[in-house]
């Protein structure tokens, strides 16, 4: 998605959100940006920045769904 986004990586953190860990199905929480930070504020406050933020999520979304059902597929 930061290639996507042309933004930089913080990585991928593990934390017991329960609404992560209680989820009977995949789950993932996604953080965009920080309000604090005005390059992010106005980025995300943006048109622009919401519709390419939207796009790269909706892209991730389907490539995980599309990469599951392939999964699925094969066990059965």
């Amino acid at each position: 998605m930061t290639a996507e986004l042309s933004i930089s990586s913080r990585g991928i953190k593990q934390a017991g959100f329960y609404v992560l860990v209680g989820a009977s199905m995949p789950s993932v929480l996604v953080e965009t940006g920080f309000l604090s930070n005005k390059n992010d504020a106005n980025y995300l406050k943006s048109t622009k920045g919401q519709n390419e933020i939207a796009d790269a999520i909706f892209k991730a979304v389907k490539s995980f769904k599309d990469y599951y059902e392939k999964v699925m597929e094969t066990e059965l």
